[in-house]
């Protein structure tokens, strides 16, 4: 498995929120945030766009019972 790099193009990826109101829902990477560090993430559940960090507020969610090239 190979390791994302912090200024890989996360964009299109889904994700899991770790952090803030919307801490353990699902949602999708839309590219580089507003702020310098940041990534525009939307939750699954809402239109919300939110600027959050990697790895500290959001991380990469894997779906181990799909096809590995999917993830």
């Amino acid at each position: 498995m190979k390791k994302t790099r912090k200024n890989s193009n996360l964009a299109g990826s889904r994700i899991l929120i770790l952090a803030g109101e919307f801490e353990g829902q699902e949602g999708v990477c839309l590219g580089t945030g507003a702020d310098p560090g940041t990534w525009a993430v939307s939750p699954d559940v809402s239109a919300t766009i939110l600027n959050l960090k990697f790895e500290k507020e959001f991380a990469l969610l894997l779906d181990l019972s799909g096809k590995r090239e999917n993830n």
